[in-house]
């Protein structure tokens, strides 16, 4: 049997707009931020939006700042 690992029901109850540095979102800060799924490091630049991660290409990660430039 095939599982899609990515899958989440759908509750109805999750505000998607309260989640923070999620692919797409404005990057706040200038600096090192760390995917929450592979911990991959990427540079991004303030302003700019986040990508998602070429490493374990996660539709539903988010991004943990690491270091501030």
């Amino acid at each position: 049997m095939d599982y899609d690992l990515n899958y989440q029901e759908d509750t109805g109850d999750v505000d998607v707009s309260a989640i923070k540095n999620k692919i797409g979102d404005e990057v706040p800060e200038t600096g090192k931020y760390e995917c929450t799924t592979c911990n991959e490091e990427i540079e991004c630049t303030k302003g700019d939006k986040f990508p998602g991660c070429d490493n374990c290409g996660d539709d539903y990660l988010t991004w943990d700042p690491v270091e501030a430039s």
